[in-house]
């Protein structure tokens, strides 16, 4: 199993969304469940054709889908692209969701189908060599500007690392090693059983391992 937390070598927020309001997977449970709250009367607001509502949504969860989608992604570019593509596609498919306090985990399962679309994009053009995405978000230019050089030298090892991995491995790896998610909540991301991603992550841990240490 891969030993590095990853998620203590970086930031909590992108530089981008410094100031914006964003949930934490470490809330206590009552603030969880006055945020479910919250959503369910915001989402029942915009059925009810509030476009008020509709931004308010929009700044309760913007900064955390711009988060996970740079860190997937490694391309603000790509991720703010993916960020209007999830809101719109939430906006257009809000009827399918049935359960309007878990509006977060939607929007997050919302966005990584379409990271996952954009990697399969990203490969189709590199078959032909069109592809001209610039990686400008990677772990190591993500990192804690106090971060030391022994710790920046182990995140630029891992970046090299997920470029080989399949989009499949790298999105589950990034979600449990990154984003600290829950193994449950991975599969409802990644639209995957519970054992698909065990053995996505354990696929995934095996090639950074072995990638890391046969670098240095």
């Amino acid at each position: 199993m891969y030993a590095l937390s990853v998620s203590t070598l970086l930031p909590s927020r992108a530089p981008a969304e410094v100031g914006a309001r964003e949930d934490t997977p470490s809330a206590p449970r009552d603030a969880a469940d006055d945020d479910r709250t919250i959503d369910a009367r915001i989402v029942g607001a915009i059925r009810e054709g509030s476009r008020r509502a509709e931004e308010e949504l929009y700044r309760r969860h913007a900064p955390s889908l711009l988060r996970l989608a740079t860190r997937l992604l490694r391309s603000t570019e790509d991720a703010r692209d993916v960020v209007q593509d999830t809101w719109v596609t939430a906006l257009s498919d809000l009827g399918s969701l049935r359960d309007a306090g878990a509006a977060r985990a939607w929007l997050h399962t919302v966005c990584v189908r379409l990271v996952h679309r954009r990697f399969r994009r990203r490969k189709l053009l590199a078959l032909f060599g069109l592809d001209r995405t610039e990686e400008d978000a990677k772990l190591e230019q993500l990192a804690s500007p106090e971060l030391g050089p022994d710790e920046r030298a182990e995140l630029r090892a891992v970046d090299r690392a997920l470029d080989a991995l399949p989009a499949e491995e790298k999105i589950a790896w990034v979600l449990r090693h990154v984003e600290g998610l829950a193994l449950e909540e991975i599969a409802g991301a990644a639209g995957c059983s519970l054992a698909t991603v065990k053995r996505r992550i354990a696929a995934a841990d095996a090639t950074v391992t072995r990638l890391r240490e046969g670098g240095r």
